[in-house]
């Protein structure tokens, strides 16, 4: 496929809207092969993010679907643009956005247009502009500073780009938003985090908008104030694993990790312009929300096979080249859609008075709706609804019945306390009453996680998850929403109910979960998957395992098989990171006394191997634990060009989760190092995430550009 920087069809394509596989595979091909066309998504995917941010916390009023229609067609008209690419117009899906719906994409222009006004006390009067017969003013009248229009001119090409994501209205477009500043233009400007210009000479603003922008700007930096006075969200603390030698612990055992809800949430705070906090940082979360290419299983279960394949590889760490990263990847086998077992579903929905936000129940809404078009006569849907009581939305049904379940979903409405507690009650009731044996039994929770009436102790939600778990029900979570957000209660949720868990942030990552990742989210090919490395003290200095700070284990609990560890589903690859300092490196690490009783330390050591990786697993339906093992030698080092565009990125994923969170081990790699990495390791990218990343990396260096900005986890 030949794409041009100016065809609609890359911009549907950045902003996630491209619902042909096909079609979307040719322009992922197309981007992957250009850098011209790679920029560009990244600028439109970050003019998309500063739009999100700018009015995501805006309320909407209604407007009918006349008024819908008839903001479709101007833009349509004046842009010259087909009905219809990758399935929706452009201004559909502007106006898709929760902030855009109601005063479509002029308003968005009205409020960036207030971003470069100086606060009042600086300005100057204005004289009171020409008004034509409609009572706009032309832009033109407006004074430009020299240096902006020179700018301007200077990447009126680039920026052109940028304008395709916002759909111009006609000027006699009828929109009954009385209280709206109306607002055309023909293109944006190049936006940067915190600014926005409008091109001179090709639109108009309302006098009402001239007013507005004599006050102090309500950009980007007012939305991060309004949020920290009522932010509530809460994180569990995460402690960063140091450097620890082989001679005092030579075992490293942990539980691997398949969510990735931090990854989206971390999108969240960078695109509404904030940092996030550093214990909102899991770093495998981050490393994790990507696919990779590694090789599925060589054989089937049926001929002996395991149901995932082990790739470990060895490279020096970008951030330190006296250090080596040793990445472990597991990769389950392919389960084709046809072949996956019955499902047996409960949607339990938080409908309480904190979900009636734009980017909360309508979100959950459209998640829902994206399953159940997957499903078919085989498997059975119910809702549950909880806010200060609970109840049966809709008795479980099968879900090829999709009108009742859409007619049940059209009706719900947001308001009240939250009871989790009586809603997941309810929910595994429903669930056990039809049971489906041998099948995928499994409660969905869609909320915020602020519980404040009925049960709402961790302790207790968590002891009734596991207690389902353990009866063969799972617990799949998904978090929307911002500001009462309670990612620690959700986590703990997800990790004893032995389900995924994953925030949803847009509509794209409402795809992501429900059409990209289904199968690998909803069922498992594994249990109770743990990990113990064993590190060789002749080759090995010292050691750190990046990530999985709340996943840690015992050494013992690699071989009980009572204790619970992670699932991963089909397709699933689960990736982990370890820092190694080779042996003979001078580090300063706390020791121990010599032991008077133990063998001296290198007698049986096996002169080049480097770490024993063992792992344990169950059957999904099985007690007893297999044990694979596999060695890793110290001539199995890769220069970094030599290594896999897989471990490269997932390398860069790493030190930005490091960046992110203060990271004393990070040193001075910067942002842009890690943006460097990202970028020449993109490779194969379906779904665009990688490029998408490389945006949020930017973003993230405009926020806070030098290390000496990012505090370390201790004193954020």
């Amino acid at each position: 496929m030949k794409l041009s920087v100016n065809d609609p069809k890359l911009t549907a394509y950045a902003l996630g809207e491209i619902e042909n596989e096909e079609e979307r595979a040719a322009i992922e091909k197309a981007v992957a092969e250009s850098d011209e066309l790679r920029q560009a998504v990244a600028e439109i995917r970050d003019m998309g993010a500063l739009l999100s941010a700018g009015l995501g916390t805006e309320a909407a009023p209604e407007l009918s679907e006349l008024d819908m229609a008839r903001m479709e067609q101007a833009g349509k008209k004046q842009a010259g643009m087909p009905a219809t690419h990758g399935g929706r117009p452009v201004l559909a899906r502007i106006l898709s956005w929760p902030a855009l719906s109601a005063v479509a994409a002029a308003a968005a222009v009205a409020l960036f247009v207030f971003v470069l006004v100086p606060p009042y006390e600086t300005m100057q009067p204005l004289p009171e502009p020409f008004v034509d017969e409609f009572g706009l003013v032309p832009v033109d009248i407006l004074p430009s500073p020299p240096e902006e229009r020179q700018d301007a001119e200077r990447d009126k090409e680039k920026n052109e780009r940028l304008a395709q994501a916002v759909v111009t209205l006609e000027k006699k477009a009828d929109v009954d938003s009385a209280n709206s500043p109306a607002v055309m233009a023909d293109q944006l400007f190049e936006l940067s985090p915190f600014e926005v210009s409008v091109a001179e000479d090709i639109g108009y603003a309302s006098k009402s908008t001239l007013a507005a922008s004599r006050m102090p700007p309500p950009g980007i930096v007012d939305i991060r104030q309004r949020t920290e006075q009522w932010n509530t969200e809460s994180y569990d603390t995460i402690e960063e694993t140091g450097f620890r030698s082989p001679l005092v612990a030579p075992l490293s055992t942990f539980s691997i990790d398949v969510d990735t809800a931090s990854y989206a949430n971390v999108r969240r705070f960078l695109n509404q312009g904030q940092l996030p906090p550093a214990d909102a940082v899991r770093i495998e979360e981050l490393i994790n929300y990507f696919p990779y290419a590694d090789m599925a299983p060589g054989k089937s279960l049926e001929e002996g096979g395991d149901p995932f394949a082990v790739h470990m590889a060895q490279m020096p760490a970008p951030w330190n080249d006296e250090h080596r990263l040793l990445r472990i990847a597991l990769k389950g086998y392919e389960l084709p859609w046809e072949e996956r077992p019955a499902s047996n579903l409960v949607f339990l929905l938080d409908v309480s008075g904190s979900m009636n936000n734009a980017n909360k129940l309508p979100l959950v809404k459209e998640a829902m709706d994206l399953l159940v078009r997957r499903l078919d006569g085989r498997d059975r849907v119910a809702i549950v609804v909880y806010a200060g009581a609970s109840g049966l939305v809709l008795p479980s049904t099968t879900a090829n019945n999709r009108e009742t379940i859409a007619h049940a979903l059209q009706n719900l409405s947001a308001g009240g306390s939250t009871n989790a507690g009586a809603g997941i009650q309810l929910a595994y009731k429903v669930a056990r009453d039809h049971f489906i044996q041998d099948g995928n039994n499994r409660v969905i929770l869609c909320t915020d996680g602020d519980f404040n009436v009925g049960t709402t102790n961790r302790g207790e939600l968590a002891e009734i998850a596991d207690k389902q778990a353990e009866q063969g029900v799972s617990l799949t979570i998904l978090g929307f929403g911002m500001g009462n957000y309670k990612d620690d209660m959700l986590e703990e949720l997800s990790n004893k109910g032995k389900g995924s868990y994953a925030y949803v942030d847009s509509s794209a990552e409402a795809r992501k979960v429900f059409l990209e990742d289904l199968t690998s989210n909803l069922f498992k090919i594994a249990k109770d998957v743990k990990i113990q490395v064993e590190f060789n003290p002749a080759q090995v200095g010292a050691y750190r395992l990046i990530g999985y700070e709340n996943r840690r284990l015992k050494a013992e609990d690699f071989n009980n098989d009572k204790k619970k560890a992670g699932d991963i589903g089909p397709g699933h690859s689960v990736v982990a990171l370890y820092e190694i300092i080779p042996a003979g490196t001078d580090i300063d690490l706390p020791t121990v006394d010599p032991l008077r009783y133990q063998d001296s330390p290198g007698a049986k050591s096996k002169g080049s191997e480097v770490a024993t990786v063992k792992l344990r697993y169950k059957q999904p339906d099985g007690d007893v634990s297999k044990l694979i093992s596999r060695t890793v030698k110290r001539d199995d080092l890769l220069f970094i060009d030599q290594a896999s565009a897989d471990f490269r990125f997932s390398a860069a994923v790493a030190a930005f989760g490091m960046r992110l969170s203060g990271s004393e081990f990070i040193g001075d790699f910067s942002f842009n190092q890690i943006e460097s990495l990202a970028a020449g390791a993109i490779g194969n990218d379906p779904g665009g995430h990688r490029s998408e990343f490389t945006g949020l990396v930017r973003l993230a260096e405009s926020l806070k550009s030098t290390p000496e900005q990012i505090p370390p986890r201790g004193d954020r």
